[in-house]
């Protein structure tokens, strides 16, 4: 939470401290927060805002802390766009390797795939072939069908004269029989 109460701070020497003591964040406790600047090596002079019960004897404080310059914020997003930018890097540089990985594996199947089109192709002259075997035998059978048609007219048209014969010849000699 932000309150726009005036804290004084121990260096209201920049404008910048100036203009942050203006617009005073509240610590997780609820008191307001005090500007203070850093003295640490890290971060020498650096301003951050803190718990105005920080090093007060006896007295409970929460660990609030958040930088008054937003410097280290930016600090982490430019090492994060650091860390981005080089892992790109190394997908670009790992990208021809792969793209040569996925050629490669395309060339296989291409070439897996040419031959079962061979195959294929060669099967498929095998089976015509086959069916013109198959045609050229049933052809041959209808033939063999047609001449045994003709042939059974005829041995029925035969039996059919040997039997009229045969019974000519009965009547005959039953009539000469009869006769005598």
């Amino acid at each position: 939470m932000l309150s726009k109460e005036k804290v004084s701070s121990e260096d209201s020497s920049s404008s910048f401290e100036t203009h942050t003591s203006n617009i005073m964040p509240t610590c997780i406790c609820g008191s307001a927060a005090k500007l203070r600047t850093s003295n640490t090596l890290r971060n020498p002079g650096r301003s951050f805002f803190g718990c105005s019960k920080y090093n007060t004897k006896g007295l409970p404080h929460c660990n609030y802390f958040k930088w008054a310059d937003r410097r280290h914020e930016i600090d982490k997003e430019i090492e994060n766009i650091d860390f981005q930018m080089s892992r790109k890097e190394e997908e670009l540089i790992e990208t021809p390797a792969a793209l040569r990985q996925i050629e490669e594996e395309v060339r296989s199947r291409e070439e897996e795939f040419r031959q079962t089109k061979e195959e294929v192709q060669n099967a498929m002259k095998e089976v015509r072939i086959a069916l013109e075997q198959v045609r050229s035998a049933l052809e041959e059978v209808r033939e063999i069908e047609a001449e045994i048609v003709k042939r059974e007219s005829v041995v029925w048209r035969q039996c059919k004269l040997l039997r009229v014969y045969c019974i000519i010849c009965i009547i005959f000699y039953l009539y000469f029989i009869r006769a005598q």
